[in-house]
């Protein structure tokens, strides 16, 4: 399996780099020193991930789901550069794909538990999907409906009915004497009593109805929330066993644990991206970083990101990491022989350019 790329899979040998600044730099502080360190997102890492872009448009395998992409330029122990690339979790539901870095190593020493804890959280996510569509809930939501709208008509009937009562004691009141005027005023007294009883009658039979399938919607509902407390519980346990298994290794040879490293906590999703995964694979196969460069790519819904665009180390999963990760990366060096105000003398080794050259093979210069 092809992990490490010619430069030539993604540019043109004669491609002309632009002397311009990088545009972002990764950096953390050194755990052990203090020092910041720093690896740019140079204009070639760019062109690089630019390439990666147009190759994954072409096939529709990136085009189902939305995530984050990475490359890395790195220099071979023999001084040639290559370049790795790298995923965000999961491609297509697969943590394997031929031709990308492999992910954080760690996973196959709790693969027994991954397995049964998914396979519950699968049957909880049955079970509450179940559970909110119980036929119980659409029956009380249709019924309440008909009863809403019999109890609105009712009081429309009742309320025309009243005023209709008001005008006929103002009548009665100017055309009727004594025991008639008694008998008309009883008369429309026991209607408007009726018609309480009306309204309280259809409201009972509403309750009566409404009431049992209310009791196991409530039921319903009280054990979805306990399975999801349940799912929560469940999913913390895993993230707490994978983050104890997984292993990040810098390039001063140390290797750590996620929770070694963020005993405060870690996010979920923490080691599963990009750089963590670039940086990593460099430092366990003597690999040198040059440059690094991430960007999104497909639909961004939940992440709310461009498809395209370049994006940094993310604050909560990856920039905690960076100083861990990025020790033992040394910048190349010159000896400085001399240096004032005006003028500077350094040693420069054999091989060096004193200029940039034109092309992305030969721009290291002093």
């Amino acid at each position: 399996m092809i992990l490490l790329h010619p430069l030539s899979d993604f540019i043109n040998p004669n491609f002309i780099i632009s002397l311009v600044t990088p545009n972002y730099y990764y950096e953390g502080k050194c755990p052990q020193t203090g020092e910041i360190l720093r690896l740019p997102r140079t204009p070639l890492a760019e062109a690089i991930a630019d390439s990666l872009m147009q190759q994954l448009e072409q096939d529709h395998l990136y085009s189902h789901e939305g995530k984050m992409y990475g490359i890395l330029l790195v220099e071979l122990p023999n001084g040639e550069q290559r370049v790795i690339k790298a995923f965000s979790g999961l491609l297509n539901g697969n943590s394997m794909v031929t031709g990308w870095v492999l992910p954080i190593p760690g996973r196959e020493e709790v693969a027994l538990l991954e397995t049964q804890i998914l396979a519950k959280l699968a049957a909880i996510k049955q079970e509450i999907i179940t559970l909110e569509q119980i036929p119980e809930k659409a029956e009380y939501k249709t019924l309440s409906v008909e009863y809403t709208q019999q109890l609105q008509t009712m009081s429309l009937h009742h309320d025309h009915s009243k005023q209709q009562r008001h005008k006929q004691r103002q009548e009665f009141y100017q055309t009727l004497t004594d025991k008639s005027l008694t008998t008309a005023l009883e008369k429309l007294e026991a209607e408007s009593r009726q018609q309480g009883i009306d309204r309280r009658n259809l409201k009972r039979h509403q309750n009566e109805i409404l009431q049992p399938l209310q009791q196991i919607i409530t039921s319903a509902d009280r054990k979805i929330t306990e399975l999801k407390q349940q799912r929560k519980k469940l999913s913390r346990q895993l993230q707490t066993e994978m983050h104890a298994a997984y292993s990040l290794t810098n390039f001063q040879g140390q290797s750590l644990s996620l929770q070694q490293l963020l005993p405060e906590g870690t996010p979920t999703g923490t080691g599963e991206c990009c750089a963590p995964k670039l940086l990593h694979y460099a430092a366990t196969h003597q690999l040198k970083p040059l440059a690094m460069a991430e960007f999104w790519w497909g639909n961004s819904a939940v992440e709310n990101k461009v498809s395209g665009e370049f994006y940094g180390a993310c604050l909560e999963r990856c920039q905690p990491l960076m100083g861990f990760l990025l020790s033992g990366l040394k910048p190349n060096q010159v000896e400085i022989i001399y240096e004032d105000e005006w003028l500077i003398a350094v040693n420069k080794s054999s091989g060096l350019l004193s200029v940039p050259g034109r092309y992305f093979h030969n721009q290291d210069s002093v």
